[in-house]
């Protein structure tokens, strides 16, 4: 079994780490199982993680990626010691700062106040070391007077930023955080990763799940993707969550596939018997040419809503590439088209067609009418169409969108002196992964960036209006 050599520069070095957890199927199984021994097994093994290696050097931040269940969750424990693991080895150098979930570590009967020194005495710090600090903390957290209340009166939000300040202003040497900035705002999720990169100049290892690809990309030097409890890659952060994003829907063989089966080896008994998932043995099988769009039949809305028609129904809609292939996965920057067809069931007049395209969060990225300046003036009538008549519809755009999950929706409406009413409409009806093509910087919602920025010099510098002394 191949392991990371340790190094005096590793903050964290994980040596094929493995947690198994017994399921019996009746409480009263455990106590039966005490009796029997070794002699029966009552229960079946669950293999929450298995075989996984690695190690994560000062200075340096690693992000963790999977699907929900993979063993994101009780690898940073491991790290932590709140769980022991079955077999293998954990060592961390230093002082370890955890934000594991929410309000961890919190007595929610003790004030905010309280806390902070609670939580600063189990990190290590003294009390004379905790004053030092706390002017650094409070102005972090900015919670003001409710730094004096009940831990449990805080709300979500007040409460994460309490706890990161704590974490973060200790002078951790290695700083674990499992997606607990989630609930935070976008200010104070900013002013947490600036932060995270003061600690990283200083020294510290950061260790970093997050379900935000652009933010594994923008924040960490490595990334470790887990699949089923065992680590499948471990690479360059581009690579790595533009496989997960390919992968995120499709089903073990195809991860085989992609990947390689070696990775996955398990022996008969249930234990773990494969290969350990170090940096030199999670190279993929074979690497993955350009991104090309291509169409995953699992990606599949859950949360679609199909309202009641009036006359006239969307029949489908698809998304297509810009030369006219179907794909519902697009590589970053790459145009693409939302196509509709409808039915009409009566005789109609008057119909105007719209598109949109949401977040996986519901907000509203972009969308367009037609016919366009009908909506506009809402003066000039609309198409008719008679009973029986089918079309379609075909509108484009660029590739703008940011890499993650996007829904598409659309509706036929009327529009009148009160407003539009809906003829059909669907909701999350399609959905559109995009997917990184290299690093990539997120700023706002969309890209609307048209060409490359252009650099103009002046042709020649100018003297300044006063000469020193005047």
């Amino acid at each position: 079994m191949t392991r990371p050599s340790e190094s005096t520069t590793d903050a964290v070095l994980v040596e094929g780490i493995s947690k198994c957890y017994h399921i019996y199927n009746h409480p009263r199984d455990r106590l039966l199982q005490a009796f029997w021994g070794d002699r029966r097994r009552l229960y079946q093994p669950f293999w929450a993680l298995q075989e996984v290696s690695f190690r994560l050097a000062r200075g340096q931040t690693l992000g963790v990626v999977g699907r929900n269940g993979s063993g994101k969750s009780t690898l940073l424990q491991l790290l932590c010691g709140t769980l022991t693991p079955t077999s293998g080895r954990v060592r961390v150098r230093g002082r370890l700062g955890a934000l594991l979930e929410l309000g961890s570590g919190f007595n929610p009967e003790f004030s905010g106040l309280e806390n902070v020194y609670l939580n600063a005495s189990v990190l290590g710090l003294s009390r004379a070391e905790t004053e030092q600090r706390l002017d650094r903390i409070l102005a972090f957290a900015d919670i003001g007077s409710f730094i004096d209340q009940p831990v449990k009166t805080y709300s979500s939000g007040m409460a994460v930023r309490l706890a990161f300040a704590v974490q973060a202003h200790v002078d951790p040497d290695v700083l674990v955080v499992d997606e607990a900035l989630a609930v935070g705002d976008e200010l104070f999720q900013k002013k947490c990763y600036a932060h995270l990169e003061r600690l990283k100049e200083n020294g510290t290892a950061v260790l970093l799940v997050t379900h935000s690809c652009p933010q594994i990309v923008q924040h960490c030097d490595r990334a470790l993707l887990l699949h089923k409890g065992r680590a499948r890659l471990l690479e360059e952060p581009a690579r790595v969550t533009v496989l997960y994003q390919r992968l995120i829907t499709a089903g073990d063989a195809e991860w085989d596939a992609v990947l390689g089966p070696g990775l996955q080896r398990q022996s008969a008994s249930g234990f773990p018997g494969g290969p350990a998932a170090t940096a030199e043995a999670l190279e993929p099988a074979a690497p993955p040419g350009p991104l090309h769009a291509w169409f995953d039949p699992s990606l599949l809305p859950q949360s679609s809503e199909i309202y009641p028609s009036h006359g006239a129904r969307i029949i489908d809609a698809w998304i297509e590439t810009l030369e006219g292939q179907r794909a519902n996965v697009l590589p970053f920057g790459e145009g693409f088209a939302l196509c509709f067809s409808y039915h009409a069931d009566t005789d109609l007049q008057g119909l105007s067609f719209a598109c949109h395209l949401a977040s996986h969060t519901g907000q509203r990225i972009s969308g367009q009418v037609f016919p366009e300046h009908q909506t506009a003036a809402m003066t000039q009538p609309g198409l008719a169409w008679s009973a029986g008549s089918a079309w379609s519809l075909r509108f484009t755009f660029q590739g703008g969108l940011w890499p993650g999950l996007y829904f598409a929706g659309g509706g036929i409406f009327t529009l009148h002196g009160q407003g539009k009413s809906f003829v059909h409409r669907v909701v999350d009806y399609r959905a559109l992964r995009v997917v990184e093509a290299g690093a990539t910087t997120v700023i706002g919602a969309c890209r609307l960036q048209r060409d490359p920025p252009e650099l103009r010099l002046s042709p020649k510098l100018l003297s300044p209006p006063y000469e020193a002394g005047t």
